[in-house]
């Protein structure tokens, strides 16, 4: 986020100084909108993070009826018998929300992608 807020151009910023805004409204109708697709990957990689987390549900939960997908997923698999069938359509399930948010957020990420080809 620092990354995209430091290539936020200065004219960008000082245009909207000199037009009259103050240094919030300067934040959210300036930069805020130019930094969109760094927001949507930092979405999306916060959502992976969370939905993945395996040690601290682990951890934490000790009813079965509440335990996460990975949590879920990894109780599965026993020492001696393993049920493959049921682990492959968890996986399917638990890969269901993530691949939604990303399919979400794609057109922010291509016009971020097509933002930084044009030549100044």
């Amino acid at each position: 986020m620092r990354q995209s807020m430091g290539a936020l151009p200065p004219a960008l910023l000082d245009s909207g100084r000199m037009d009259g805004c103050g240094e919030l409204r300067l934040f959210l109708r300036v930069a805020l909108p130019a930094m969109r697709p760094a927001l949507a990957a930092l979405a999306v990689f916060l959502f992976l993070y969370q939905w993945n987390d395996f040690v601290w549900p682990l951890v934490v939960l000790r009813d079965g009826s509440s335990y996460t997908i990975p949590v879920a997923l990894a109780s599965l698999q026993g020492l001696d018998e393993t049920d493959y069938g049921a682990i492959l359509a968890g996986t399917a399930v638990a890969a269901l929300p993530m691949a939604l948010v990303f399919l979400a957020l794609q057109r922010h990420f291509v016009s971020g992608l097509l933002a930084g080809a044009v030549k100044e």
